[in-house]
């Protein structure tokens, strides 16, 4: 049996080139502002670019992570329906081959 492999230090992502690595942040934070200069804009519907810069942040970068993280602890709503998704989100995971489901996601202590 193989042992997990053990986080790089850059939040969800896995062992990318640098150079990927570097392309994504930069599609992330360019969406991202074009989300937020969309929402004063008003024919242009920002909220899109936002949502998915934000998601690109989250998956690479670990500050934007504990800046999520933190926002959440501050407001326990937003975080309750968090933990819902993330526990329906596990609940849809495949079985393994072996019958057996994989771990549910652990949170980074902080």
């Amino acid at each position: 049996m193989s042992e997990p492999a053990l986080p790089s230090g850059r939040g969800l992502a896995r062992n990318r080139h640098h150079l990927v690595r570097l392309a994504l942040l930069t599609l992330g934070w360019g969406l991202l502002v074009t989300g937020l200069l969309g929402g004063l804009i008003p024919f242009v519907q920002g909220w899109p670019f936002g949502v998915a810069g934000a998601v690109i942040l989250y998956v690479e970068s670990r500050w934007f992570q504990r800046k999520v993280r933190r926002w959440r602890q501050r407001h326990p709503r937003v975080e309750k329906v968090w933990l819902k998704l993330k526990t329906w989100r596990h609940g849809r995971k495949k079985p393994r081959p072996d019958g057996t489901r994989p771990a549910p996601p652990r949170e980074d202590p902080g």
